[in-house]
């Protein structure tokens, strides 16, 4: 079958298996409700966004849309071309193509902005562009707008990721579940009794820690935040310092959303045969760019690096760094039921700054709690449960 062939199929298996995302947009398109509007789109492109792009489009919006390097799908990016939706992605795309794109969405002068790490919003930003209002998909993103962008972004942003549905549902589960297994399809490992060192012990780190001690690891939980650090304890992990967890390591996983959380200086004391991989949506967790120059990766499996460190030692990155359960040979991202949930999120919050951005204070702000409890409800009833 062709790559095209392949995303239309995965296309419409996904659209089966998002109930309340279609519900939700066949409401939205019966009203119209971005009618003329311009939403600048950036999320990664495979089929499950595919479906929220179907239907902003059905419900009157204007999409430009492009990915995040190395995770787009360009069969899908197809499908969407043909239906509309100006992509920007073509394949080869690297670093420079990025900037090129932000540039060219923010020229656009979008309307509403669904972004994933910000750096969207920060490009309406410093092209004085000022949409009805944004969304934002991701951990670092929040960390973004709340730091770097601080005071500097003049209209409402729904961060999703501050939704404590997306953290249960999207990040512990969705991400917990995709990761593990993302990687032990790329490389055709068991996880029993093999020592996974976790960087981070937020929503998406607890998540990994549980699927991979289900997969029969040990499981290290590195986290700076005691209360954070308290909690992997109590939830039966072991806890560490970067140093003392990485000695005896066989598998490190980045799930921060902060950049060199783990230096090459760190990487340099791991063991022989150590995995890294990268569940975060930045590829800069792990020191990637150092560890190229200093140790130049060999391909010896898809998606699979090998990197000869002095002393004879060999340590392993798989996908570059980028974010594994998308990026990594075979990984097609969270499950689809839970971006039923969070692509809900994103297409309720949309509407609602459609509809009355006045209503919201400029800058980063939670996702209304209304719009949780209906997403909620309407997830429940999805699972054939019945809510009090």
């Amino acid at each position: 079958m062709s790559e095209r062939a392949v995303a239309e199929g995965r296309i419409s298996w996904a659209r089966r298996r998002m109930p309340v995302l279609g519900a939700t947009l066949a409401e939205l398109g019966q009203r119209r409700v971005f009618d003329g509007l311009t939403i600048g789109f950036r999320l990664h492109l495979e089929p499950k966004t595919a479906v929220l792009v179907e239907g902003l489009l059905a419900a009157g919006a204007r999409v430009v849309a492009m990915g995040n390097e190395g995770t787009t799908q360009f069969g899908t990016a197809e499908a969407l071309a043909e239906w509309g939706c100006e992509v920007l992605d073509r394949p080869g795309d690297g670093r420079d193509a990025v900037g090129s794109h932000l540039g060219r969405i923010a020229a656009a002068g979008p309307d509403l902005v669904l972004d994933n790490g910000a750096e969207l919003i920060e490009a309406c930003v410093r092209a004085g562009r000022s949409p009805k209002g944004a969304t934002e998909e991701t951990t670092s993103g929040a960390f973004r707008l709340r730091e770097a962008l601080t005071g500097a972004v003049g209209f409402p942003v729904i961060v999703i990721n501050d939704s404590p549905l997306k953290a249960i549902v999207e990040n512990k589960h969705g991400v917990g579940e995709s990761v593990v297994d993302a990687i032990v399809r790329a490389t055709n490992m068991s996880l029993h009794k093999k020592r996974v060192v976790v960087f981070g012990y937020g929503w998406c780190g607890r998540g990994i820690a549980l699927y991979a001690r289900h997969r029969g690891a040990d499981v290290v939980a590195v986290e700076p935040d005691p209360v954070k650090a308290l909690e992997a304890a109590m939830d039966g992990f072991d806890v560490d310092t970067p140093e003392g967890a990485v000695g005896s390591a066989d598998v490190v996983i980045t799930a921060t959303g902060r950049e060199r959380v783990v230096p090459y200086e760190l990487i340099d004391t791991m063991p022989d045969s150590v995995l890294l991989a990268n569940a975060g949506h930045t590829d800069a967790e792990i020191d990637v760019v150092r560890l190229e120059r200093e140790a130049p990766g060999e391909l010896v499996s898809p998606s699979l690096y090998a990197h000869e460190l002095a002393g004879g030692r060999t340590v392993f990155l798989l996908a570059k760094g980028r974010i594994v359960n998308l990026a990594a040979a075979g990984g097609i991202g969270n499950p689809i039921e839970a971006m039923d949930l969070g692509l809900t999120l994103q297409a309720r919050s949309l509407a609602a700054l459609a509809n009355s951005a006045g209503d919201y204070q400029p800058g980063p702000q939670p996702v209304p709690r209304p719009i949780n409890e209906q997403t909620a409800t309407a997830m429940l009833e999805s699972m054939g449960q019945t809510p009090t």
